[in-house]
This record gives C-alpha cells, structure tokens and sequence, in this order.
C-alpha cells in the first residue's frame, strides 16, 4: 500500500514536471515568434525619401516600389519658380534617408534647406550628371533637363545606385524596376523620334512662352525659341516685339504654345498677330492630372507633333474686351523679366554675402 501511494506520488511528480517543461518550451517559442516578427517588421521598413518635384517622386515611386515611402514636398499646384520650402515641409522631410532635388540651380534655396537638415538625411541632386543644354545664343544652361527622356534615364540609374544604397536588400528588386523605367524612357524617345521626325524642316521650330524647351528640342531635333527669353533682352519698345512678330512670321510659325498652368495670355495676343494657333505644354514639370512623367511626356508629344503639323488649326482670336496691344504687352512682358532679374541679383548678393561671413568665421 506504501509502494502504491509513492508510486502514485512519484507519477504526480512526474506529470507536473511535463507541465512546467511545457510551459516553458512554449514561452520560449512565443518569445522567439515575437523576436522574429519585430526583426521582420524592421527589415519591412519602407526607405523614406523626400522629393522636390513630383517627376522625381514619380521615378521614385516607380523604381522604389513598395520598399520606398515617397514624401511629395512639392505642393500640387505650386509654381517651380516662386516654391521655397516652409517649416511644414522640413516637418515632413525630417526622417528622410534620400532627398532628391532637380539640381541646376531649379532650387535655388537648396544650400540653406541642407543647413536645416539632419547630417542623416543624404541629399541626391539628379540633374548634376546632366549634360548642359545652352539657351540660343547665350552661354546660359536651360535647367528643365527633364524634358528629354535620355535625361531621365540616366537620373534613373543615378537614383538606383541612390536607393540600393540605402537599402541593399531590396537591390535585385529595384535593378528589376529601373530597368522598366529605363525602357518606358527609350519607348518615349522613340515615339517623338518617329511622329516629330515627319515634320519638314521648316516646321521644326518650337516657339514657347519661356525659356523651357531646349532639351526637348534637343532630343528630338527642333530648334527652340523662346518669346520670354527674347522679351528680356529687348530695348522695352513696342518695335522690339514687332521683330519678334515678324520673325516668327518669316519663319511661318504656326502655332505657339504656353505653359500647361500659367495663363495663355501673351502667347494668345502674338498668335493672333500671326494668324497661328496655340496649345498648352507642360515645360515645368507640374500637372496634377498627369501625375507620372510616361503620361506627360506623351502629351507633350503628341501636343508639338499636332501644333507644327499640317493638320488645320483654329487660329487665336485678339480679345477685345481687354483692348490688349504689342506696346502693353510687351511692357508687361519686360515688367516681369526686369524683376525676376532683380530677385536673382539679390539672391546672388545674399549667397556671397554669406559666403563671406562665414569664411570670416
């Protein structure tokens, strides 16, 4: 009877040990499960890139994926030329590990945003490895390097060194994405090559409102004018602008074309004085209804091919209830030029200014 009850008692001993041993083995496998999970959600960790213009947090998005968490500082309907960032956007670009810019001097407040910025956050100026493209007849860079699609092709490379950088993992995923990238830009190339190819010689000038386009001309083979850039170096005459007027019509311009967002007006009163058609490109960049640049560069396409072709156009209408003429317009036009000349003199004397105070220091 003895024997039995230790032997019951010895079997108790036993089972309760199983127990505890159990118990155990399971916290352990809990604590390892939970490990794991945390290890995973580190690794799944999206690469925050902060982007000043929405082409290049396209190309980010497209060649990032799902590994990429794009932040568009850049608000949907700024103008590229008057943006500058505020507290609200350094808020939002705070954590970045890329923060990519066009370069070229299209921000011209880069140098103090990189003062305000984390040493963490690497700052990846695409245009830098651009080739320069000349204003005519001036020794001035063009700086709307994204209007040509080899341009963005080569950025695109430049961003995937960038991005397998900063997250080596997701290297094989991003070399696959860029490579489509890659290849939507050379289809780009190839279709303006073939529709903007038809034109005749004496429809391959490209007249825009401002400076924007010799990139695309570039591209594509078409001589690029520019009526603001012609504006500024005027005398501030009404016969200034005559010239222009009868220049573009000894070269038998067609259509005229002005920026997707801006207003039409100027380019409307010098194609009615020719008797042309005008029609809207997107120069800058900034379209919020064709938000990736494949769609945007398409209907740039299409837009020139359309505007210098042979194909009947209505011609622009001068609007009367304005009473607008050459003198006003061109007075407005020099207005504009002589302040952005001003504003740009000023940034210039701001930069060596403290350029100077702190070589001082």
């Amino acid at each position: 009877m003895e024997h039995r009850r230790l032997g019951l008692t010895e079997s108790r001993v036993d089972v309760s040990t199983v127990r505890e041993y159990n118990v155990s083995r399971m916290k352990t496998f809990v604590c390892a499960v939970a490990w794991l999970c945390l290890m995973l959600m580190v690794q799944a960790a999206p690469v925050k890139v902060a982007s000043l213009h929405p082409l290049l947090s396209d190309m980010a998005r497209v060649i990032g994926g799902d590994e990429v968490k794009v932040v568009d500082l850049f608000p949907a309907n700024g103008s590229l030329h008057a943006f500058e960032p505020s507290t609200r956007e350094l808020s939002m670009a705070m954590g970045s590990k890329l923060l990519l810019a066009m370069g070229k001097n299209v921000e011209p407040y880069l140098a103090d945003l990189r003062e305000n910025m984390p040493g963490s956050t690497k700052f990846v100026v695409l245009g830098e490895d651009i080739p320069d493209v000349m204003l005519p007849g001036t020794q001035t860079p063009d700086p709307h390097w994204w209007n040509s699609p080899a341009n963005m092709k080569r950025a695109s490379r430049s961003l995937l060194a960038e991005l397998s950088a900063a997250a080596p993992e997701h290297a094989a995923d991003f070399a696959k994405r860029q490579r489509a990238y890659a290849s939507d830009m050379d289809e780009l190339l190839l279709l303006g090559r073939i529709l903007l190819g038809r034109l005749p010689q004496e429809r391959r000038v490209l007249v825009t409102e401002h400076a924007a386009m010799c990139h695309f001309c570039e591209a594509f083979r078409l001589t690029p004018l520019a009526i603001q850039g012609v504006a500024a170096e005027s005398q501030g005459d009404a016969a200034s602008l005559a010239r222009l007027v009868a220049d573009l019509r000894a070269k038998n311009v067609s259509c005229l074309f002005s920026e997707y967002n801006g207003s039409p007006r100027h380019v409307r009163v010098i194609a009615a004085q020719l008797g042309a058609s005008f029609m809207p490109l997107v120069m800058d960049g900034i379209a919020p209804d064709m938000p990736s640049y494949k769609k945007m560069m398409t209907y740039n396409i299409g837009v020139v091919a359309g505007g210098l072709g042979d194909t009947p156009k209505k011609p622009a209408q001068m609007p009367a209830s304005e009473g607008e003429d050459l003198a006003r317009l061109f007075a407005e036009i020099q207005q504009r030029a002589m302040q952005q000349a001003q504003h740009e003199l000023q940034e210039e004397a701001a930069a060596r200014q403290k350029h100077s105070g702190a070589c001082q220091h």
